[in-house]
Formats: structure tokens, sequence, C-alpha cells
């Protein structure tokens, strides 16, 4: 007990002590400071002024240097848009050119191109029409070359009196033939099939009244349509005749009744040809 009472006597001395320090080093502070308060409680307006001055000097430089760097970079910008502006539009004036360039070489490749392709199509075609043309006459040769070989045949198979092919040229029904003559193969006609079509004579002669000469032999002599059918030229249709009238008067002609015999059969058999280029050649082939 005794050591602790001894400590704390010997702390609260220190204490002591230190303070008595504290009052003394703060004393000339305290004189300094009130000094300084009172010189300036002295001046008080010679210092706002002074200041207010120095600020205002502070503003108004700070003022035209902020426009002197505005200035500066305004100018700088111009020239930097005027530099930008101008290499623009050298490089489109450039991209025009090229544009333009690259078009005209495109165009004149694709006129080449197809001047070629025309060239070659015009060869080609020609080619096509001769190569068609040989084909055409050649089959056109062999076509005549048999049909003459199967008509010799059948004028030496003919019974005595039957004709082979029949010319159907009347020049008394017509002035003028404006389509080809039609060559009737009587034989094909007349003969077993599979050879010919099997026809008897009947099929196409008849008589005064119409009925089928049946009893016709090969070397008889019959009538030319033209005997009863004597109407000259092609028959005009009179708008006041009824189908059937019209019919009656068409028979009249032999241009009607020749016409009736031969594609009103091949419509009744289902076969034979019924336009007239398929009977008659062109003009010129005669």
């Amino acid at each position: 007990m005794k050591k602790i009472a001894l400590f704390i006597g010997i702390v609260c001395l220190f204490v002591f002590l230190g303070c008595g320090q504290e009052e003394k080093a703060e004393a000339p502070a305290q004189q300094e400071t009130r000094e300084a308060a009172e010189s300036v409680k002295e001046t008080p307006g010679e210092t706002a002024e002074e200041l207010k001055q120095k600020a205002g000097e502070t503003v108004e430089s700070a003022k035209e240097k902020t426009r002197e760097v505005v200035e500066g970079a305004k100018k700088e910008t111009e020239e930097t848009v005027k530099a930008a502006r101008e290499k623009t539009a050298e490089t489109v004036a450039a991209a025009e050119e090229k544009t333009r360039e690259t078009a005209a070489a495109a165009k004149k490749q694709t006129q080449e191109a197809a001047e070629t392709v025309k060239k070659e199509a015009e060869q080609t075609v020609e080619g096509a029409k001769e190569k068609t043309s040989q084909a055409v006459e050649g089959l056109k040769e062999k076509t005549i070359k048999a049909v003459e070989g199967a008509r010799q045949k059948a004028k030496e198979t003919l019974p005595p009196g039957m004709p082979g092919v029949i010319t159907m040229k009347n020049e008394k029904a017509f002035e003028q033939h404006r389509m080809g003559i039609v060559a009737f193969d009587h034989q094909k006609h007349a003969a077993d099939k599979p050879e010919g079509y099997g026809l008897g004579c009947g099929d196409c002669h008849h008589d005064e009244n119409g009925e089928p000469l049946t009893d016709l032999k090969p070397g008889d002599e019959v009538q030319s349509c033209y005997e009863c059918h004597d109407k000259d030229g092609r028959p005009r249709r009179d708008p006041a005749l009824s189908p059937e009238e019209w019919k009656k008067e068409e028979l009249t002609y032999y241009y009607g009744a020749i016409h009736e015999n031969c594609m009103g059969c091949h419509k009744k058999m289902g076969g034979g040809p019924v336009s007239c280029t398929e009977c008659h050649p062109r003009p010129q082939q005669q």
C-alpha cells in the first residue's frame, strides 16, 4: 500500500509541474494574437479593397486567358473542319471517278460478252439450220424413194384396169387452182389391210341417189363427181339458209362434193387428214 501511495504522489507532482509550463507558454502566444487582431482592426478597409482589386484583376486575367483559349480552339477547329471537308471532297471525287471508270469497264465487258454470245448463238442457229436442212432433205429424199417404190410395187400388183395414183385436177370446176393439186392414192385406199385401208368401191362411188355402187369391178367405167355436182368454184354461204339447206346447197358444187366425200370419210373413220395443207401440197412443190 505504501508503494502505491508513493507512486500516486509522484504522478501528481509531474502533472502539477506540466500545467505550470503550459500557462507560461500560452501567455506570449495570446499576446501576439491580440496584437495581430488589433492591427487588423486598424486597417480593415484597405485590406478589403486590395483583396477586391486583386480578385478583379485575377478574374479579368482569367477571362482574357479563357477568351484566348476559346479563340484559339475555335480557329483550330475551323481549320480542322476545313481540311476535313477538302479531304472529303477529294475522296468523294476520286470515288466517283473510280466508279465511272469501273462502270465503263463493266459496260464494255458486258457488251463484248453480249456480242460474243450473240455471235455464238447465231453460229449455233446457222449450224442447227444447216443440219436440220440436211436432215430434212435426206428424209425427204428417202420418203420420195419409199413412196415411188411403193407406187411401183402397187402398179405391179394392181388388177387390170384399177388406177394407182390419181391427180385430182379439175380445170372445169376451177379456173385457177390456189392450192396444190391433191395426188389421191387410189391403190392405197382400195388395198386390203394392213398394206392399205381396205375400202370398197361403194365407200367412195355412189349413184345419183347417193346409194353406194357396190357392184363395181376393176376396169369398170365410173363417172366423175363433176357429172352431177357441176357447180363451179367455191360456194359462198347464204345466211338465210338453214344448216340443212346449206349442206344440200353445198353438195351441188364440185368443191363441196369432193371435200365431203374425202373429209367426211376421214371424220367417220376417225383417221386421215382434214385440214387443207394435209392433202394439198404447197403450189411451189408442183
